[in-house]
């Protein structure tokens, strides 16, 4: 990619590489390297690429890879930016094709046709403390194949959207700077509200895997901070993070 093709909102710096271990990685040392804040890297590969809880994220070429930094206001509410960057991925996509309806999984994946084509990674970074937010991505533009997958997988090719890497990263930074914009003007609500709009099995039955057991029941809805919902004969669970499968049998 050629960062004098996309499209950045006022304030924003992006450095491409060829090739990196992960751009969460790199983009911590640049960012403690530069005092740098709203910055974003991106990378054509990832050798050591990776998604939730420590999973590797399958990095083939013609995909797009790229992680922001951002300086920390607010260690509290840091994980609304998982519903910020679905939310904002998804509207992009929207913008490019507008035929296509991806949905959001919670917590933190964008779906098309019910299948994965978007993850997302928040992690922390600083030498005192919690000081950057750093935000993970990876898009399925072109197919990736589904071999060792947790979930089955999408890309936007696969949805007939023949687009490429700037384009996408352009529509989603104008769309992230949208959002963090109103976020910071009315709160958190506005942004829930959106991705409530386009959440994935809103409803329906659903199995939770927690570390140390697996939860089943409807998906009743989120909380105010965005914690899952999930009504069964038990009463109901408010749950804060684990692997979500949309079938009563977990798959």
């Amino acid at each position: 990619m050629k960062s004098e093709n996309v499209i950045l909102p006022e304030g924003w710096t992006l450095e491409c590489l060829e090739e990196t271990d992960s751009t969460n990685e790199a983009v911590k040392r640049r960012a403690a390297e530069t005092g740098l804040d709203r910055l974003i890297v991106q990378a054509d590969g990832q050798t050591a690429g990776r998604g939730r809880r420590g999973r590797a994220w399958k990095s083939l070429p013609g995909n797009l890879f790229f992680s922001l930094a951002l300086k920390v206001r607010d260690a509290a509410r840091l994980g609304e930016y998982s519903f910020l960057t679905a939310l904002a991925l998804a509207r992009a996509v929207e913008d490019i094709a507008p035929n296509l309806a991806p949905k959001c999984k919670w917590p933190n994946d964008v779906l098309l046709n019910g299948k994965k084509m978007s993850g997302i990674l928040l992690e922390t970074d600083g030498k005192h403390g919690i000081e950057r937010l750093i935000v993970g991505v990876g898009v399925n533009i072109v197919p990736v194949g589904a071999e060792g997958m947790l979930y089955p997988v999408a890309s936007l090719a696969d949805e007939g959207c023949l687009t490429g890497m700037e384009e996408v990263l352009s529509a989603f930074m104008n769309r992230f700077d949208l959002l963090a914009k109103l976020r910071e003007k009315e709160g958190f609500a506005p942004v829930l509200d959106g991705w409530k709009k386009r959440a994935y099995g809103l409803g329906g039955e659903i199995a939770v895997n927690l570390p140390d057991r697996r939860l089943t029941g409807t998906f009743s809805g989120l909380d105010k901070d965005g914690c899952l919902l999930l009504n069964n004969a038990d009463g109901e669970y408010r749950i804060t993070a684990g692997d979500v499968f949309f079938d009563p049998q977990g798959k």
